[in-house]
């Protein structure tokens, strides 16, 4: 598979989590040495770009990495501050939902979705299905991109 392929296939699945999931902010990063890099990103705001750099610090994407399991808040204003997303301090999310992506088994980084809106009510079993789809489709785009 071609680079570009990859692109526009990852470009799709984040539409579709945006779309399917009702969040306003999609990003794949890859995640190495603490650093929370992106790969790819949807956003109705156009604020981040691939290639930008985070320090993953204490965040849902730290604990979906280093735990290997989806992640899901919907308050994230309530969180305690030790519990945000690295942009948090940027665009302030107030829900989030994140899945780990794997490349033949070993962690690689993060899918994430999130919004500035608070959900009247928690991600559903359908929800959590879903991101759990789209990251193993992910993850089996990378590995045949190499």
């Amino acid at each position: 598979m071609r680079v570009s392929q990859f692109k526009d296939r990852v470009d799709d699945l984040l539409a579709r989590g945006i779309a399917d999931l009702s969040m306003t902010l999609a990003v794949l990063a890859r995640i190495e040495a603490n650093n929370y890099e992106i790969v790819a990103v949807q956003s109705n705001s156009g604020a981040y770009v691939p290639g930008e750099k985070y320090e993953l610090g204490n965040s849902y994407s730290r604990e979906v990495f280093e735990n290997q399991k989806i992640v899901a808040e919907t308050n994230i204003e309530d969180a305690t501050q030790t519990l945000r997303h690295p942009l948090y301090r940027s665009l302030p999310l107030e829900s989030y939902l994140g899945a780990p992506v794997t490349i033949d088994g070993q962690p690689w980084g993060c899918l994430d979705f999130s919004s500035m809106a608070q959900r009247d009510e928690g991600f559903s079993e359908q929800d959590l299905k879903l991101i759990d789809e789209l990251a193993s489709e992910i993850s089996q785009l990378l590995s045949q991109v190499g």
